[in-house]
């Protein structure tokens, strides 16, 4: 008989530890590098209130193997085992598997789709199946011909005794392992008192409730589905389960071996798109707090006079010139510092940060913390030449010349107009240049004529925009003494690309929300400044190619919105990079720079010397993604610096 998974649909919390152990275990037990790489042969089923996991049955008399051309599915070690060489993508084998139990993927961008399903882990050096082995509730087990013989004795026992089938109430392990408090979470300052200062609204965790928070983590595994959501694959059950020890320097030591700036990740990362919306308590009660803990962690531990280990390093003979200070960079700096690498980093902004610092409020991420992280930064060697604009301040070709390497993590600052005549009067202003304004004031810093300081109070603002930064603008006006802040929406609430949690706090502090409106006009005054928007009212039509349904407007609709202030929050574009040209690195049509390729690392650029990351490769995106995304940069730059050592 062949050995098969067997699901016990009752104690099944729907987790995904067993995706997630599958994945890892056929990738050396480590995450795979690209997203389109985590490809599980076990899947999590949802219908209704129950979840359920599903995969190769193993038949006998397998009809997937009966109906291989090629033999590329075969019978080996009791089970239904699978030869991808020798598959020559027909889907015969998807149609005849009864259960649906076998899929077709790709396992590259350029690579054929072939039969993909559960071998049993039989060519892991553990010798056991790693979702039987990491399911928290034992919902999963392996069945054999002795264990099939085993169960079928017991319940003929159970029966002859006139006892229940089953030996447990049914779903016992779950309703046990699910049995937690609810989310409490970070305290908010009151609105009213928050919205008349720029400080942080939310309060630290105090050390009860890091307990009560940490307490109620299931630890559905240690690499569980937290984890894979976050794109830096922070190891969160293993530092929760520290919180809960007590042992917070060492929680703090496991956070920054994932990531660079985990203080400042907890505040600003969008966790309910992340770890906590995956958390499987999310809908039992409510996520863990996981950003509040990770904030919590760190501040804690550099209150304690932690500083992050970096052991003993052995200096390396290679320099690297890391132009933009923001997370990107940052990430690249720490990991090439850590390695023994000399490190200068170089930005135009008189703080390290980039839009960390200069394009997110302080009542999200108090300055200070960007103060400290540079000190822990410099502590470590790593030289920071602030104030320095490339192609004004340092030539490109001299960084070129005095480095090994050079990374690009110049973020993306260039503006998305509206589209709208009158975009040019006086009143209307991008978000980018409105928020380091006020950022730069907030700090103390003096007004720059690139980013001139907006007067905005006792004025109507409206804010055109749904995501973070419109939400950063609309929080940031209030703060100001605007007599009105209205965000305006093309699409419906439920559309919103932004965190729920900012929207919350907006409505809060008093801003108001128009959606389904799209802007038609600027309509201006004598003196030709904004006096309104007109607008139109619109519905949701059909989905676009990104998957997103188009607004559409509705006839007969129009109206106008008083407006003295207009704030265009359209998102940002690549920038111009003037002292780029002329050294091989090679633009797309959207003006982002283009790495990877056959022959290169995925952060190299077509000039080998020059590597780049974040936005101003993928587009604008999240802090963490940055961050991935410059760590990444410096592993390639020091497996290209060993390499030339070998050769």
């Amino acid at each position: 008989m062949n050995k098969f998974i067997v699901a016990d649909v009752a104690n099944c919390i729907g987790c995904h530890a067993c995706e997630v152990a599958c994945v890892t275990a056929h990738h050396q037990d480590a995450w795979p590098q690209q997203r389109r790489d985590f490809l599980p042969h076990i899947h999590v089923v949802f219908h209704r209130n129950a979840s359920s996991a599903t995969t190769c049955h193993h038949c006998n008399d397998a009809p997937c193997v009966l109906s291989c051309p090629t033999q590329a599915l075969y019978f080996a070690d009791d089970s239904v085992q699978f030869k991808k060489s020798a598959c020559i993508g027909c889907k015969n084998c998807v149609i005849a598997c009864p259960f649906g139990a076998i899929e077709m993927v790709a396992s590259g961008e350029d690579e054929p789709q072939l039969a993909h399903k559960c071998d049993l882990c039989s060519g892991h050096p553990s010798g056991q199946q790693a979702c039987v082995a990491s399911c928290p509730t034992q919902a999963l087990r392996l069945m054999d011909e002795s264990g099939l013989r085993q169960l079928r004795r017991q319940r003929q026992i159970r029966t002859a005794q006139g006892q229940p089938v089953h030996h447990e109430q049914r779903g016992a392990r779950r309703a046990a392992l699910l049995d937690k408090a609810p989310r409490v979470g970070a305290k908010k300052i009151a609105a009213d008192e928050r919205k008349l200062n720029f400080a942080e609204i939310y309060h630290r965790l105090s050390s009860c409730d890091a307990d009560y928070e940490s307490e109620r983590c299931l630890y559905c595994a240690q690499k569980a589905w937290c984890n894979w959501t976050c794109p830096l694959h922070n190891h969160i059950p293993d530092f929760i389960r520290l919180v809960k020890q007590g042992k917070i320097i060492e929680a703090a030591e496991l956070c920054h071996q994932s990531s660079s700036l985990p203080e400042i990740c907890g505040r600003v990362c969008p966790q309910d798109r992340l770890c906590e919306g995956a958390c499987t308590l999310k809908d039992k009660g409510g996520s863990v707090t996981i950003g509040n803990l990770e904030r919590y962690i760190t501040d804690t531990a550099l209150e304690m006079g932690w500083r992050p280990q970096v052991g003993d390093v052995t200096p390396r003979k290679e320099r690297v010139a890391i132009i933009g200070a923001g997370p990107a960079g940052l990430g690249c700096a720490d990991i090439l510092a850590r390695a023994g690498v000399q490190v200068d980093v170089f930005d135009r902004h008189p703080e390290i940060g980039g839009l960390l610092t200069f394009g997110i409020p302080s009542f999200k991420l108090e300055k200070e913390v960007m103060r400290m992280r540079r000190e822990i930064f410099s502590e470590m060697g790593i030289r920071f030449h602030l104030n320095q604009e490339i192609g004004r301040d340092v030539a490109f070709s001299d960084l070129l010349e005095g480095y090994d390497a050079v990374f690009l993590g110049v973020g993306t600052y260039g503006l998305m107009a509206a589209g709208l005549e009158g975009e040019d009067s006086p009143g209307v202003v991008q978000a980018l240049p409105f928020l380091i304004a006020n950022t730069r004031e907030v700090m103390g810093l003096e007004e720059s004529e690139e980013y001139p300081l907006i007067d905005i109070k006792g004025k109507r603002v409206v804010v055109l925009g749904g995501g973070d930064t419109a939400m950063d603008c609309l929080r940031t006006s209030v703060r100001r003494g605007a007599a009105s802040v209205t965000c305006a929406y093309r699409r419906d609430e439920l559309s919103m690309p932004g965190s729920k949690k900012e929207v919350v706090n907006a409505r809060e502090e008093g801003v108001e929300f128009q959606f389904n409106v799209q802007p038609k006009y600027i309509q201006r005054n004598r003196k030709g400044q904004i006096s309104a928007i007109g607008m139109i009212r619109t519905e949701m039509g059909e989905p676009g190619p990104d998957g997103r349904r188009r607004p559409r407007e509705i006839a007969g609709s129009g109206f106008e919105l008083p407006a003295d202030v207009l704030v265009l929050a359209f998102g940002f574009q690549a920038h111009e990079m003037p002292w780029l040209r002329g050294h091989g690195v090679r633009l797309d049509r959207w003006g982002q720079i283009v790495t990877g390729g056959k022959g290169r690392g995925t952060t190299q650029t077509s000039n080998d010397k020059i590597f780049a990351g974040g936005d101003a490769v993928h587009g604008a995106d999240l802090v963490v993604t940055a961050m991935v995304a410059g760590r990444r940069a410096a592993d390639e730059m020091l497996t290209l610096f060993k390499q030339k050592e070998g050769s």
